[in-house]
């Protein structure tokens, strides 16, 4: 008995691990991390009434985030400055083909009113919880693996961010 145990959790085993992929939950824990980021620089921002500004380190794949109390969009040295390194194996890249707003981002962080703060791509959020740019954020593990993409939407008016992943043919709003 105990060996026909063993032999049904052995073709039980060998079925079910080659169908888990990790990194697809690693990619969807990266892109709930930017999501958090922002929503929590919006917050700050509403509750401090000073801007704050998220700067995207597309080096170091890492977010620099400012909280502004001069409300002067610069970086100065009262002002606090952390940094917010993305997860393990997680990068800022952008997607080959359509993007969230249907069009081939040109970059991994893209928006019409995207400032540069200190060299970085930035958005600013206003102490009303307006963000200063319409966003597009794009994140993955794998280059190679359209499946492992991820992307943030932030809405200009509201600062409302939405998380996205893409399943091969369409990109799909994840629930919270």
């Amino acid at each position: 008995e105990l060996i026909m145990v063993c032999a049904i959790v052995g073709i039980i085993a060998g079925i079910a691990i080659p169908k888990f992929d990790i990194n697809r939950y690693r990619a969807d824990a990266a892109g709930r991390l930017l999501r958090v980021l922002l929503q929590e620089a919006q917050r700050n921002a509403i509750t401090r009434q000073s801007n704050v500004i998220v700067s995207f380190d597309l080096t170091y794949q890492r977010l620099r985030i400012v909280q502004d109390y001069n409300n002067n969009d610069t970086i100065n040295v009262t002002d606090q400055v952390t940094y917010r390194k993305l997860d393990e194996g997680a990068k800022f890249t952008k997607p080959s083909w359509a993007g969230i707003n249907g069009t081939v981002p040109t970059a991994s962080v893209v928006g019409a009113g995207l400032q540069t703060v200190s060299g970085m791509p930035s958005v600013i959020f206003q102490r009303d919880g307006s963000a200063s740019s319409d966003l597009e954020i794009y994140v993955s593990m794998r280059d190679a693996v359209q499946k492992d993409y991820r992307g943030v939407l932030l809405t200009r008016s509201t600062g409302r961010n939405d998380l996205y992943k893409w399943n091969g043919t369409t990109w799909l709003r994840m629930t919270q």
